[in-house]
């Protein structure tokens, strides 16, 4: 199990990245030599499309919809259920509570990004080794 997540992790991104990457990417002016130079490379980065002017601010205002709504998701079910007695302390612990969760949720993904990190080195250093006795038996 240990090993399938990590797997199961790397297939998801590489399936999601790939078909991206090649959308991005216009290879009509790209020769078929098999190595790029710094002008078709040049030409790749000129076909990536800008940003949006107000990217981050509509990202930001997405998490913090996305924050408050957490907030009034646990305040309503405290106020409904344990603080049934005393509803205004629910605002306080509501708050706590949602950055706990958010706390939670990074620490899991940073969990997750761990074990795809450790899962890359394995591929790398089966890989180096590879190439490397590759050489030596080329010799």
């Amino acid at each position: 199990m240990r090993v399938l997540l990590p797997l199961l992790f790397f297939l998801v991104i590489t399936l999601v990245a790939m078909p991206t990457i090649g959308m991005v990417m216009n290879f009509t002016n790209i020769t078929n030599t098999s190595i790029i130079n710094s002008t078709q490379v040049q030409s790749i980065v000129h076909n990536i499309p800008a940003p949006p002017a107000n990217l981050f601010p509509t990202i930001l205002n997405f998490a913090v919809q996305l924050y408050n709504s957490i907030v009034n998701f646990i305040q309503e079910n405290l106020q409904n259920t344990l603080l049934k007695e005393n509803p205004s302390l629910a605002s306080s612990y509501a708050n706590v509570i949602a950055w706990l969760t958010t706390l939670t949720a990074i620490y899991i993904i940073l969990t997750l990004f761990e074990v795809a990190r450790k899962f890359i080195r394995l591929i790398l250093v089966i890989g180096w080794a590879f190439v490397i006795v590759s050489l030596l038996l080329a010799h």
